[in-house]
């Protein structure tokens, strides 16, 4: 038989005839806790999506009222004027974007002049806010934007509506009369 001698390592008894142990693994590493903190990275989405998705969305609402085609003989959609039988400050405002869906501002503005006057630039808004999007721009302001201007223009646009309303509602001259809903001059 032949003795067969192994290298030591230093931790065996010299003159061990036994094979070293095998190497043991390496400690495992612990495993990363998850952070909480971390927020997922967003999906990048193009800046023009949304003003498109906008634009789309109030054009198919546009078309389906001129399709739906709301007239002056069938009831009330309105709840004020369906129950109350008064007129809030958007009466008349199917009837008014489906006039200015075929191209007659005057019906449209008999029906609702505040719309008539206001749809048209929110649509134009639309459209600049969407070409701005696509050549990477972002909107001009119109005035500064702090706390205290948008509180001053959103104050003054509810004090807008309730006087449009209250002089919409107010029996007296024809051109108060106008101002209802409910005429409508051929």
């Amino acid at each position: 038989m032949s003795d067969t001698v192994h290298p030591t390592t230093g931790d065996e008894p010299a003159g061990s005839l036994l094979p070293p142990p095998p190497p043991s693994p390496p400690p495992p590493s612990p495993e990363p806790s998850p952070d909480l903190t971390a927020v997922p990275a967003a999906r990048h989405v193009a800046r023009w999506v949304a003003p498109a998705m906008t634009l789309g969305a109030v054009a198919a609402g546009s078309l389906a009222i001129g399709a739906w085609n709301p007239s002056d003989t069938g009831p009330a959609v309105c709840w004020s004027q369906a129950v109350f039988g008064v007129d809030c400050p958007f009466c008349g405002g199917l009837r008014c974007v489906n006039s200015l869906v075929r191209g007659d501002w005057l019906a449209a503005a008999d029906h609702n002049v505040v719309l008539a006057v206001a749809l048209p630039i929110i649509a134009i808004a639309l459209v600049v806010w969407l070409v701005r999007s696509i050549q990477d721009r972002p909107m001009p302001t119109l005035w500064p934007t702090t706390a205290r201007t948008s509180i001053g223009v959103g104050v003054a646009a509810v004090v807008f509506l309730v006087a449009f309303t209250v002089v919409r509602n107010v029996d007296g001259s024809p051109w108060m009369e106008y101002l209802h809903s409910t005429v409508y001059a051929t």
